[in-house]
């Protein structure tokens, strides 16, 4: 069954639909958001549940090619992981150029699709939606440290976000809702930041949230592995010196 709510559509997976589709909380996370901490907690939420509904949207940033049988699924993805949390899982989103001025059409595409889409929770009762992601650490001898912001108590430092991190939390209160960013400082020189990644386990475990413990090993395992293939890879720079690139 599809659903479409301006220029995004909701596909239901079998079993679900209107009738037992209840996102009053949803919690939103990019997979391949920088340091991992966001895939890992992400996927340790939704344990052994499968999604229920899978978004696309012309305004996706979607690779040209793909192969079958093995598709490479273009879809977002909402995880049911309790009766009333649904996880919203950004698995694709397009790379920023470092010139600033390059990424001009970047909301003329976000802001739709993102807009369409807390649209469509809404009218399944969503009331609050949470964006969980990271942000660098600013100086070398700066700890891990959990922010959260909700528009009414500030952090205790700003938070430097890139889209979609911000823009959820922000079309979210302007639509009504009640909105929240979950930011983890990390340490930008580990692959991934161990320490950061404990707080942001607990803090989803002292709310109250099941921690799949071996699925959060799996998905380490996995990242690690990316790791070594990305070392084993080199990628040379135009200078004499042949700098490592990755």
């Amino acid at each position: 069954m599809m659903e479409q709510h301006g220029s995004v559509d909701f596909f239901y997976k079998a079993g679900w639909g209107p009738d037992n589709f209840r996102p009053k909380k949803v919690i939103v996370y990019v997979e391949g958001e920088y340091g991992f901490i966001p895939l890992i907690v992400g996927k340790s939420l939704e344990g052994d549940h499968k999604p229920c509904v899978e978004i696309m949207s012309r305004h996706q940033s979607v690779d040209v090619f793909n192969q079958l049988p093995n598709l490479l699924n273009p879809s977002w993805t909402m995880t049911h992981i309790d009766k009333s949390t649904v996880l919203l899982a950004i698995t694709n989103w397009p790379q920023l150029a470092v010139d600033i001025n390059a990424n001009q059409g970047m909301w003329s595409d976000a802001y739709p699709m993102i807009r369409d889409i807390i649209l469509g929770l809404k009218q399944h009762g969503c009331e609050s939606i949470a964006f969980l992601t990271c942000m660098n650490n600013q100086e070398p001898d700066d700890k891990a440290e959990l922010l959260l912001y909700d528009f009414q108590t500030h952090p205790n430092k700003d938070l430097i976000l890139s889209p979609p991190a911000w823009i959820f939390p922000f079309v979210a209160k302007r639509l009504d809702l009640t909105a929240s960013v979950i930011c983890i400082t990390q340490d930008e020189g580990q692959f991934i930041d161990t320490q950061a990644l404990k707080l942001v386990k607990d803090f989803f475990v002292a709310v109250g949230y099941s921690y799949d413990h071996e699925k959060a090993k799996n998905t380490i395992q996995t990242v690690r592995n990316m790791e070594e293939q990305l070392n084993d890879q080199r990628f040379f720079s135009d200078d004499d010196e042949g700098a490592w690139m990755v």
